[in-house]
């Protein structure tokens, strides 16, 4: 099963800037934001990719205090707890089987997923529609992965074929992080592993002769 230990690092970077429109306002100074007109010049209320909502919320449970100090250098014991709860387990991380299928997950989180939904579309599955009829909790589910979604996500794994799901995920970002390609290692097949590994050993050793010369 996939861990976020293997990936949580990758996620930590200190980026303090704006999250979501609605969020709570932090007391804590963390400068100012331009949006180049759309909003205008926005306070920054995020750090490390976590809301100060977020990280006031769960200080209580996780046994620290939400000071400024804590929420701008964000130790890695308090950030790693809160990535779980809040990135990892809203994707269900670890129901996932394939850690480079969980970790484009996480970074398709939230309104991403209508990415990842699409993807799975084209791979065959249609998503079950909610049951519920409140509106709140279906805006909910939009947002996460269910047991069906993972399920099915599984099945692919199974059958071979996380890569060609990883592919329809990723085909549309120009830019690919570093968690793209170290995801993509996981998705490989064991024949292109082995294929990749021939050609690293091959150019390594034309390297070695033309330094050699």
């Amino acid at each position: 099963m996939a861990d976020y230990k293997k990936i949580v690092s990758l996620f930590r970077e200190k980026n303090k800037g704006i999250s979501w429109m609605f969020s709570k306002e932090t007391p804590c100074d963390l400068g100012t934001t331009d949006t180049k007109g759309i909003f205008g010049v926005k306070k920054n209320n995020s750090s490390y990719g976590i809301d100060w909502g977020s990280f006031e919320l769960y200080a209580d449970e996780l046994g620290f205090y939400p000071t400024c100090e804590n929420f701008k250098n964000m130790p890695i014991g308090i950030y790693n707890v809160i990535f779980k709860k809040i990135f990892w387990d809203s994707i269900g991380g670890d129901k996932i089987k394939n850690q480079g299928i969980a970790n484009i997950l996480v970074e398709n989180r939230g309104i991403g997923l209508a990415n990842v939904f699409e993807a799975l579309k084209k791979l065959g599955y249609i998503r079950p529609y909610p049951t519920t009829t409140d509106l709140a909790t279906s805006i909910s589910i939009s947002f996460k992965l269910t047991d069906d979604d993972i399920n099915f996500i599984n099945q692919l794994d199974a059958q071979g074929k996380s890569s060609l799901l990883f592919d329809e995920i990723t085909k549309n970002n120009s830019r690919k992080s570093k968690i793209y390609w170290i995801s993509k290692m996981y998705v490989l097949k064991t024949s292109e592993k082995i294929a990749l590994g021939v050609g690293v050993l091959f150019v390594g050793y034309l390297v070695y002769k033309i330094i050699k010369r």
